[in-house]
């Protein structure tokens, strides 16, 4: 059995035409870790070759129709010891890859509304951060022929020195006062903020002051973008089976974030130190906070003290072992700077 080369930002369709999305950029040998999110529906929003699609979104409601109508993409999960959504290569159909869309998307003679936006703002990404076109591609609705007019635009970035170098023009972009592409303000903000954060119990304005700026998500053409930015192949070190897991349980905590290189990506890593529990079970090893939610990416900075809620566990690598929060399981998980709160 050939084992899939699928990451973050990529999809799978299984032979019921449910179309998944890849997590992660670590996957076991016989399957695609990957969460359904969209599948055909008659009552569906979304149009492709004749066939009507919902779309699902929450992890809990996900898990509960596979488990109803499609128990196979439910598998128990050695190495991360709890139950995971996967693709078997098996029943993999075809392949999506971001790279290979944003590729489609330039050739094409005629494009929507939505596909020329998505080509014009990659276009001028790759001009203004002096990256390749292999370096960029184009993930979600559109990448699988699922989107609308008023679709979000979803890109990826792949490589370290590549994804850094987009966020710095965005910056830039952003702090230009440019028309075309824009940072949100509290007005244009909200629906994002009713979307990732409104479940977790921190204010609007508190959110705002976090998630606001980040240089990876904005508006492009009145369009709600975000950008992913995912290590390429040669960059990524672990291999499946490198590094066992167990959960621990919730906990809340105030530490330091003592590194941050590796806030950009998803999924997202930061390095701790300085820990004091607050509530929930807790350890002597924490090390760091990882998440595999793209919301959480930009969140904090080197040297910040921050809050953290979420789910700790354990991690065995060989003869080390560490514990570590991960965020974003529950919709009530908080990274957030101390001073802001």
């Amino acid at each position: 059995m050939v084992q899939l080369r699928v990451r973050e930002g990529d999809f799978v369709e299984t032979l019921e035409g449910l179309i998944f999305d890849v997590k992660g950029i670590v996957h076991p040998p016989d399957r695609a870790i990957a969460y359904l999110r969209y599948y055909p529906h008659p009552k569906g929003t979304r149009v492709k070759a004749g066939i009507t699609y919902a779309k699902v979104y929450d992890l809990e409601d996900r898990s509960s129709l596979l488990q109803q109508k499609y128990p196979q993409y439910l598998f128990f999960d050695n190495v991360a010891a709890r139950q995971l959504q996967g693709v078997p290569t098996n029943r993999v159909k075809w392949e999506y890859h971001p790279i290979e869309c944003l590729q489609f998307l330039q050739s094409k003679e005629q494009h929507d509304s939505l596909e020329r936006i998505v080509v014009s703002f990659t276009d001028r990404l790759k001009r203004e951060a002096q990256v390749k076109a292999s370096n960029l591609g184009v993930s979600g609705s559109v990448q699988v022929g699922l989107h609308g007019p008023k679709s979000d635009v979803d890109l990826i970035v792949y490589g370290r020195q590549a994804s850094r170098a987009v966020q710095s023009a965005l910056q830039q972009i952003h702090n230009s006062n440019d028309s075309n592409i824009k940072g949100y303000q509290p007005d244009t903000y909200r629906p994002i903020y009713e979307h990732r954060w409104a479940s977790s119990g921190c204010p609007l304005k508190t959110m705002f002051q976090v998630d606001g700026p980040k240089a990876m998500h904005g508006l492009v053409m009145d369009h709600h973008y975000f950008i992913r930015a995912v290590l390429d192949w040669n960059e990524v070190e672990e291999q499946y089976g490198d590094r066992r897991y167990q959960s621990l349980g919730q906990a809340h905590v105030a530490c330091r974030i003592s590194d941050d290189r590796d806030s950009l990506f998803t999924p997202c890593r930061y390095e701790v130190d300085e820990v004091r529990w607050i509530e929930g079970v807790q350890v002597d090893d924490l090390r760091e906070i990882v998440s595999f939610r793209g919301r959480f990416t930009e969140q904090v900075r080197q040297d910040d003290q921050v809050v953290v809620r979420g789910m700790v566990e354990s991690v065995q690598a060989g003869k080390d072992r560490w514990s570590r929060f991960v965020l974003g399981e529950q919709p009530t998980d908080i990274l957030l700077p101390i001073n802001i709160l």
